[in-house]
């Protein structure tokens, strides 16, 4: 049993990564049969030692396959003789046989095969780059085979290399095909690259575009930090600066009842679930409770112009004003913008006047005063 009709042990050798067939002989030869007399009734079958990776061996007695690693491979083969009354006849009583093979398999070319297998996702308006990778070092030409790459980005031909700014968010789907320069391999990639637009923070009132907001010592305060762009969920954090006292920061919301007054700054970080990082740097003024802090009104002189401003303490502008209780002096008005009191007394007296004022935030405060206004003094004779 051999290669050949002549029975080496030694086979044709292979090469890693390409087909390989070889037909077993059996001997004596025969003139009706090349593959040996004794063929009609033989099967083949690998028995032991080290068979090719990548071949197989049929009944028949042919080993074919592709061989998938380079190597020295010694095994035996076992021919057995079909026992059946239509063999007997013509093979009699023989015996199965081993014989040891030799076969070869030369390192073969390099397969090509082009990566990566994922993409991370981009930004609108930030550099952007995938490095594409390959299994062999040989020089190679890129390109794209199929679909588009985002807009603003490129791949270099001779590296590989996919960057630049994208211009627009949304998904891109393409293909990218490797060909080696020195020979036919070949490889194609289907990627796709997702573009998400920007992070970013905007903040709901009292914010102002300036990013500054006003709050007053024990009023409620809420406004919502929200983020736009990116993808996933949001996580919210301080990275400098402090909140007013009796705030605090959950899931964008600053919200609580300030205790302090005072200017406080700080930034406000957010970032999504694919590491965007966007920053809201403002600020919050927290102003006294509102509360007038006028004593006493100067007195008056009967038909002499008087004028008196009434006086507060905190509270956030802008303030509106009014009497709530009493009656003023005749001929005194009363500025229900400016707290002012204002005109020329006619009557002499004592009147008792409460006033209310009430800032932007809705707080009041009042005060009950005393208007005095004393007689015109008699003309001397």
């Amino acid at each position: 049993m051999g290669c050949t009709g002549e029975g080496p042990t030694t086979c044709p050798t292979g090469t890693e990564g390409q087909p390989y067939s070889l037909t077993i002989y059996l001997s004596p030869p025969d003139p009706n049969d090349p593959r040996g007399e004794d063929f009609g009734c033989a099967t083949f079958h690998a028995t032991s030692g080290s068979f090719p990776p990548g071949l197989s061996i049929s009944d028949e007695g042919y080993i074919t396959g592709t061989p998938t690693q380079a190597g020295t491979y010694r095994f035996y083969l076992t021919v057995r003789l079909d026992k059946t009354e239509a063999c007997a006849s013509s093979c009699g009583a023989k015996c199965s046989s081993d014989d040891e093979f030799i076969i070869a398999i030369n390192p073969g070319v390099p397969k090509l095969t082009i990566g990566p297998e994922s993409t991370s996702p981009g930004t609108m308006g930030a550099p952007y780059s995938l490095q594409m990778t390959a299994t062999v070092a040989d020089p190679k030409t890129w390109s794209i085979n199929s679909g588009t790459l985002p807009p603003g980005l490129a791949l270099d031909a001779s590296t590989g290399l996919i960057s630049g700014t994208p211009a627009a968010a949304g998904e891109f789907a393409f293909q990218v095909l490797a060909r080696v320069n020195s020979d036919a391999r070949s490889d194609t990639k289907a990627l796709s690259i997702v573009v998400r637009d920007p992070l970013g923070v905007l903040g709901s009132e009292p914010f102002n575009t300036a990013r500054r907001a006003q709050g007053e010592v024990s009023v409620p305060f809420e406004a919502m930090l929200s983020a736009t762009g990116g993808n996933g969920t949001y996580t919210w954090s301080f990275t400098s600066g402090t909140l007013p006292p009796g705030l605090t920061l959950a899931d964008g919301a600053i919200a609580g009842s300030p205790t302090t007054a005072g200017l406080y700054r700080f930034t406000a970080t957010v970032t999504d679930a694919e590491g965007r990082v966007a920053n809201y740097p403002a600020r919050i003024l927290i102003a006294r409770k509102l509360a007038i802090s006028t004593r006493r009104l100067r007195p008056a002189k009967q038909l002499f112009y008087y004028q008196a401003k009434i006086a507060t303490l905190g509270g956030v502008l802008p303030r509106t004003w009014r009497i709530v209780r009493g009656p003023l002096p005749r001929g005194i008005r009363f500025d229900r913008s400016f707290g002012l009191l204002y005109g020329i007394p006619t009557r002499a007296g004592r009147w008792r006047v409460t006033i209310e004022a009430t800032d932007s935030l809705g707080v009041k405060a009042k005060k009950t005063l005393a208007i005095v206004v004393r007689k015109k003094p008699a003309a001397r004779k």
